[in-house]
């Protein structure tokens, strides 16, 4: 049955790419139809389909949505006082704007969500990387490729924790693994998408307001993104299970520091401070507050309506039964890393959640290391990068972070499939050959 689930899940997948792509469906409609046709499929009640759906809505709206509206609020910000026009005059010349884009991601990829950090980091993208479909492209798979191999990830910190393999050696071998993996994502993205800027709406702005100090509003963007940034890493620690970071009442301490409410206030409140923006009526739904709103509403609602499917998926049990499957593979040698990194890859491609791959893959491999020839610290490091690999690959429709990036490439959802989706394959397939080729020195 879980065979014929998949197949359903990947009909579904593809019927919403054609609707939006070729039909001009609305997105959200789009996925709300087909979560709701998938758990229909899958054999699940009305009631289980409306409650699961309604559920996953909830929690990915309350985990993110927050977060996307803090983002939108300071991207009119920035428009208002000239700060990304400025950005990107000052870009403008540079030969190699990707890749100062890369290392952004690279660092924002250490955050507790990948999707979180890019929603943060999204209006500082529309200055310094021209606000191209290129330039979202580049940031998104930066943020994927660290944030499944550098601690403290909490794909990755769950993922060493379970095999209780060396953090030591995980930095050692996954940072230049992950920088490896940015370097595949810039190369693919400079080969798929343009990296023409796309202007600034500042047809809304009141006159005289919309270059007001820009140098300064751009220097207070960047305080701002990088304030937010540090908060959502330092939550990151609080996945830490022991003293003195992630114990006792110093673990509520850190996560509330990463809360989508404190991000929206700090992020939105820093910038007016700092840039010194007062726009006359900016509060009102003419202002800057109000077109932040209409422009974060409907990607709120496509995050939900992700989370929905996700939650549907994880409850017909279909994606640890399909990886279930695999584990009477035993490949020998340098090999064996294929099936921690397969585990975690089907697991996160049919239910959407890196985090959840990453313990479940885990959890699966814990008695197996040693039966594929992986009990050591470097074969139990190495299992455990695989797995964040794969917790990382194959990113979409079931994944905010798919729907952040097309919304800022401004891309239908067939044409993310066809760059970020299958660039996340890429990258996964990079990676698991390069730990492999690490297995062969470190055995």
């Amino acid at each position: 049955m879980s065979l014929y689930q998949a197949a359903y899940f990947a009909v579904a997948l593809v019927l919403l790419a054609l609707a939006v792509q070729r039909g001009r469906v609305q997105p959200f409609l789009a996925l709300l139809v087909a979560a709701i046709g998938f758990g229909y499929a899958a054999g699940m009640s009305t009631s289980h389909v409306g409650k699961a759906f309604g559920l996953g809505f909830a929690q990915s709206v309350n985990a993110l949505g927050l977060t996307v509206v803090a983002a939108a609020l300071m991207a009119e910000i920035a428009d208002a006082t000239g700060a990304t026009a400025w950005l990107q005059h000052a870009a403008a010349g540079r030969r190699r704007r990707s890749l100062p884009l890369a290392l952004i991601g690279l660092v924002g990829g250490l955050a507790s969500t990948p999707a979180a950090a890019f929603a943060v980091l999204n209006p500082l993208r529309r200055g310094f990387g021209g606000d191209s479909p290129r330039s979202a492209l580049v940031l998104g798979l930066s943020l994927s490729a660290s944030h499944g191999l550098i601690i403290p990830a909490p794909v990755m910190l769950a993922s060493l924790t379970i095999l209780a393999a060396d953090w030591t050696l995980s930095v050692a071998f996954g940072l230049p693994v992950a920088v490896l993996l940015a370097l595949v994502g810039l190369g693919l993205a400079r080969a798929t998408t343009s990296g023409e800027a796309l202007p600034v709406d500042t047809a809304a702005t009141i006159a005289g307001t919309s270059l007001h100090a820009p140098r300064r509003g751009a220097w207070a963007l960047w305080l701002a993104s990088a304030v937010l940034v540090g908060l959502l890493i330092t939550q990151s620690l609080g996945d830490i299970a022991s003293e003195p970071l992630g114990g006792g009442s110093n673990r509520e301490f850190l996560i509330a520091l990463g809360r989508p409410t404190l991000l929206l206030i700090v992020g939105t409140g820093l910038l007016l401070l700092l840039s010194w923006h007062w726009e006359p009526g900016g509060l009102t739904e003419e202002g800057w507050a109000g077109r932040a709103i209409r422009r974060s509403a409907g990607l709120v609602l496509l995050i939900g309506a992700a989370g929905g499917l996700t939650k549907i998926a994880q409850e017909t049990g279909m994606p640890e039964m399909n990886a279930e499957r695999l584990l009477g593979i035993a490949p020998s040698g340098a090999l064996a890393l294929i099936l921690p990194f397969a585990l975690a890859a089907i697991v996160k491609t049919l239910q959407g959640s890196s985090l959840v791959a990453s313990i479940t893959a885990a959890g699966m491999m814990m008695e197996l290391v040693g039966p594929l020839g992986l009990d050591d610290p470097a074969g139990r490091t190495l299992a455990a990068l695989a797995i964040g690999a794969g917790a990382m690959t194959v990113s979409h429709i079931n994944d905010g972070l798919f729907w952040l990036v097309g919304q800022a490439a401004r891309l239908p959802a067939g044409s993310v499939l066809a760059r970020f989706s299958l660039a996340t394959a890429v990258q996964g397939m990079a990676a698991l050959a390069a730990l492999i080729v690490l297995r062969l020195f470190f055995h």
